[in-house]
């Protein structure tokens, strides 16, 4: 645990806990000196909150603070108890090339592995005049990454398969990486095009299809979803990622001025590769920790503090992490009072028990409202780039079937149009949400917070737009807690 600390503008105590890559408490003796600094406040509510993890320690300390501002109203007492959950991760900035503190933290992310990264660095920075080097990108990440079947890190390759479906790595891992990398480019450049005609793409709400003229496929959904009412997603930030052909490379020219042109797009390409396979990387390494860290550290929290309400909150690739750590509770008692998942690096149709697009099984987390006490909070942003158009090009898995829906649809992200597949789930503005007693007490709840997160630069867009008071209040709403 980091020692205990007060908030340099306020009177509040905040404490933290830690974990190694592989779920490890970083101090085995953490969750017990924050059970007990928690026992000697008088907290009756403890938040655990967990961000998409930083490039270093500054950084963090930063954003730590800032999400904890966000609950302070400057007195000593009353309130809930802050915990902020730190794990080995990181995330690249909006600039294109590589920075000496993006290798240092791919370093770090990636111990033993510095000739690897040197090598990808080279490569990325120079963008070698040959269509091979930007192959040899493709080779370097596939090894940077890869985990054998057996390791603990592979059973969270995915969030669109229970225990009845295998694991799979995407299809950026294995596809030509030329391919891949002319996917990441036409995307982004048409997503930036579209972005200047149209700043908010609105929710669609369907009316089940029924009796023998219904379609057997939704206007924008798949297969049986025409068959459940609800929300469905925005649509997808550029035209082309929503169309259901396979995203084709482009023939490689011949001639020289228009090979140029080729090879620039392809390196711009090869960039944003880079950063999604790593972001793949730390997203299933939150996966692991969540479940296999944070899990067995909130029940011994829970037994040591039980008169004290325990509530998640996580951001980004964090909220994987604490939705992970809710679904490792699902057998054991002191599940959380709460979840609140904001900007959430999961798939929409993680919490499904049925998948709309296979014969059989459901999302890796359906269930994980039953382990809840209170409601599973998914808040989500049609201004976030990096869950709208970046992760479901990343996320597409080998072996789909791109005839049956565009990939926005089949991979798209929770954060950016909320929980699909899940009958009966509300979907309510952020204004809605906050009126009192507006929230569910239990179950999934969709709150559309475009409205606050919106600000943001290409290509992440609002994805990290999440300090804003409204979202405290959401969380505070959502564990029923008196400020």
């Amino acid at each position: 645990m980091s020692s205990s600390a007060h908030d340099p503008d306020t009177t509040r105590t905040r404490w933290a806990i830690a974990f190694d890559a592989d779920g490890g408490e970083a101090d085995g003796g953490q969750c017990a000196r924050v059970a007990d600094a928690a026992r000697a406040a008088g907290v009756r509510d403890l938040v655990l909150l967990a961000h998409t993890a930083h490039n270093d320690a500054e950084t963090t300390a930063d954003v730590d603070a800032r999400f904890h501002a966000l609950f302070t109203d400057g007195t000593a007492d009353g309130g809930p108890g802050l915990v902020s959950v730190h794990w080995p991760g990181m995330r690249f900035g909006p600039e294109p090339g590589l920075t000496d503190a993006t290798e240092a933290a791919l370093r770090r992310t990636f111990p033993g592995q510095d000739q690897l990264i040197a090598d990808l660095r080279s490569l990325v920075d120079e963008r070698p005049r040959q269509f091979s080097a930007v192959d040899d990108v493709g080779m370097l990440l596939r090894r940077l990454v890869e985990e054998p079947l057996h390791a603990p890190a592979a059973a969270y390759a995915t969030d669109m398969g229970d225990e009845l479906l295998p694991q799979s790595d995407p299809a950026m891992l294995f596809d030509s990486t030329s391919h891949v990398c002319e996917g990441f480019a036409r995307a982004l450049e048409q997503a930036q095009e579209e972005a200047e005609r149209a700043e908010q793409r609105p929710e669609r709400i369907e009316q089940p299809g029924r009796g023998p003229e219904a379609p057997t496929v939704s206007k924008h959904g798949t297969l049986t979803e025409a068959e459940t009412a609800g929300p469905r997603p925005a649509d997808a930030p550029t035209d082309w990622l929503a169309r259901p052909d396979p995203l084709t490379p482009s023939a490689r020219p011949f001639g020289s001025a228009e090979s140029e042109r080729a090879l620039d797009r392809l390196w711009d390409g090869a960039h944003q590769l880079l950063c999604q396979v790593v972001s793949y990387a730390v997203r299933r390494r939150a996966g692991m920790i969540g479940e296999g860290g944070l899990a067995p550290a909130l029940g011994q929290l829970a037994e040591a503090l039980p008169d004290t309400r325990i509530h998640l909150v996580g951001h980004g690739a964090g909220a994987r992490l604490v939705a992970y750590a809710a679904r490792g509770l699902k057998e054991a008692t002191g599940g959380p009072a709460s979840v609140t998942l904001l900007q959430a690096a999961l798939s929409h149709f993680a919490f499904a028990a049925h998948l709309p697009q296979q014969m059989r099984g459901g999302g890796a987390l359906a269930g994980v409202a039953q382990s809840v006490a209170g409601p599973v909070v998914c808040a989500y942003s049609h201004h976030d780039r990096e869950l709208g158009l970046l992760f479901p090009l990343a996320s597409r898995m080998i072996g789909e079937s791109p005839s049956l829906v565009g990939a926005d649809r089949l991979w798209g992200a929770l954060g950016y149009d909320g929980v699909q597949g899940v009958d009966g789930c509300p979907t309510l503005t952020l204004a809605d949400a906050l009126a009192e007693d507006a929230l569910p007490s239990s179950g999934y709840v969709s709150v559309d917070a475009s409205a606050v997160v919106r600000g943001g630069v290409p290509p992440q867009g609002a994805h990290f737009d999440v300090f804003h008071p409204e979202l405290a209040r959401l969380v505070l709403a959502a564990g029923r807690i008196e400020r």
